[in-house]
């Protein structure tokens, strides 16, 4: 499969996002940035009322408070909960597309006056292309979320400009491609190259599945890119999506997956740095005469990536603390204290408040507590630089695949894992029921013990976006493994789980966003009578 079919704009995205002197390294290196958006009139580009836009923010502020998700993936989530709505309520895909594009306008999502009303076009033809599957009702109800999670990709790439970062990804992959190798498994050079370009599209851009699924669901249905062709007998190219997509998540959950990513990383930190320290110029092209100014130029992105690191740190935590919060209050006064009180006849006021405050505060230490990155990182980030703009290329990698256990050794290590999950939680829970705990404390407790220790988890693993140097193994790190991995494991089905089941968020989708939106749409169209009206007085006189 070539690569230019898992772009989206095809073969342009091979552009080198750098160029460079091959005689000598880091010098005459050029940024080769995408040529400019021409912007349409100002009478053709959408437009959002500043008074729409406040209220919009401030309810997308509160809304995102209580379903927990990472800062990049905001924008699609949004998309998805406005596309969602927007397909039980109206029926044109070209109002749907229209009223979404200017629903992330106004929530600062998409620039105003800025984006041409052609975008409408594009996303209504997306948005078709959705209706013209779900009509067969061919597929499960996963299936059709799946593809509602796609779409929303295929829309938020549409609406934005990500020129630069495919560039970056395909010139990431062209120097990896044939540079890292894997041994102790059977992989052929096109799946090896998949999980190559897949690994690198993960690191650059934080990927998700959903937005992997697009990026493969173009190269496996060619029809997919040329909708003219089925839209109005779409039932052959919906009985196919279900085996894509079946094929899609064979390749996802491919064991050896992560240990591509692993490989890839140390050199998709250092590209991101030099990229961004080549766009801090803002001329067409920059030059940096010398492997030192280089360095320097990196070096300096690199202390604002970890400064960077630490405010998103900081707003990762405080929204994780607001959702532990306000669900933890939820549970308290809903199902705690009755159930509490039906049981015992009474409620224990100080396991009670230990169960409302230690999510808040043990998150709040979750936060402060992780490390920052080193001097050693920050050296092997510049020799990932030098590496890149050698003429020689990154240096060959070799990746095993993950072990497989088979009989008495794969028993004994499920024994293990159950081991260590009645271990971590009964030791926790006779600690608790000697303080005086109840069971139903006792199992709140532990929930959001589950919940906390993943969120800080996952707000690590967000610090650690820039960190390419390998954790040392320790003792103590090996003991504390041992009795948080259950937790862990606990936290993130329990984390899933939730999202599924989000009372609060069904709340906000429910009784509050639609009429909200309702109302703004009727605010904004009588603001712009308004100004009509204001311009008609001004052209009389």
């Amino acid at each position: 499969m070539p690569l230019h079919e898992l772009s989206p704009h095809g073969e342009e995205e091979s552009k080198h996002v750098v160029e460079y002197d091959q005689r000598k390294t880091g010098q005459v290196l050029h940024a080769v940035k995408p040529p400019p958006v021409a912007l349409p009139p100002e009478e053709a580009r959408i437009t959002v009322h500043a008074a729409v836009s406040r209220i919009s923010v401030i309810y997308e502020k509160l809304r995102n408070a209580v379903e927990y998700r990472e800062e990049h993936l905001l924008r699609k989530g949004a998309i998805v909960r406005i596309l969602r709505r927007q397909l039980l309520l109206e029926a044109d895909p070209y109002v749907i597309a229209h009223n979404l594009i200017r629903e992330l306008i106004a929530a600062r999502y998409l620039p105003n006056e800025t984006l041409p009303e052609t975008k409408v076009d594009d996303g209504a033809l997306i948005v078709r292309k959705y209706q013209a599957i779900a009509r067969t009702n061919i597929g499960d109800e996963k299936h059709f979320k799946w593809l509602l999670g796609v779409v929303a990709t295929e829309l938020e790439e549409t609406l934005d400009d990500h020129r630069r970062e495919k560039a970056v990804v395909t010139y990431l992959y062209e120097q990896l491609s044939d540079r890292i190798h894997v041994r102790g498994i059977e992989l052929d050079d096109m799946e090896r190259r998949l999980q190559i370009y897949v690994a690198c599209y993960r690191m650059l851009v934080k990927a998700d599945d959903e937005a992997v699924s697009y990026k493969f669901l173009r190269a496996y249905l060619q029809e997919w890119n040329k909708p003219e062709a089925w839209l109005e007998n779409s039932e052959a190219v919906a009985e196919r999506l279900v085996y894509v997509h079946e094929r899609i998540q064979e390749r996802l959950k491919h064991p050896i997956t992560t240990r591509f990513q692993r490989a890839v990383k140390p050199w998709a930190v250092s590209l991101w740095m030099l990229a961004s320290a080549l766009d801090e110029e803002k001329e067409g092209a920059y030059m940096l005469s010398s492997r030192e100014e280089t360095h320097a130029a990196v070096a300096r992105v690199v202390e604002k990536k970890e400064k960077e690191a630490r405010a998103k740190l900081r707003r990762g935590t405080i929204r994780a603390m607001m959702y532990l919060f306000i669900t933890k209050m939820v549970i308290a006064f809903i199902l705690e204290v009755p159930i509490e009180y039906y049981l015992y006849a009474r409620v224990d006021t100080f396991p009670l408040a230990v169960n409302v405050l230690f999510p808040v505060v043990l998150m709040f230490f979750v936060g402060i507590l992780i490390r920052r990155p080193g001097s050693a990182n920050r050296l092997r980030i510049l020799q990932g630089v030098d590496e890149l703009l050698a003429p020689q290329g990154v240096p060959a990698q070799e990746i095993r695949s993950p072990r497989k256990r088979r009989g008495l050794s794969l028993w004994f290590f499920r024994f293990l894992y159950l081991f260590m999950f009645v271990v971590s939680f009964g030791v926790i829970g006779s600690v608790l029921d000697a303080i005086g705990f109840t069971l139903i404390a006792i199992i709140v407790f532990f929930f959001f013990l589950s919940l906390v220790s993943f969120f800080g988890y996952r707000l690590r693993q967000t610090a650690r976006e820039i960190i390419v140097v390998k954790q040392k193994e320790r003792l103590s790190t090996a003991i504390l493994d041992f009795f948080a991995l259950p937790i862990l494991r606990a936290g993130q089905w329990l984390s899933i789980s939730i999202s599924r089941l989000n009372v609060f968020a069904f709340v906000f989708d429910v009784l509050f966003e639609a009429p909200l939106k309702l109302f703004l749409g009727v605010l904004e169209e009588s603001l712009s009578f308004i100004r009509e009206k204001k311009e008609e007085l001004t052209d009389e006189t």
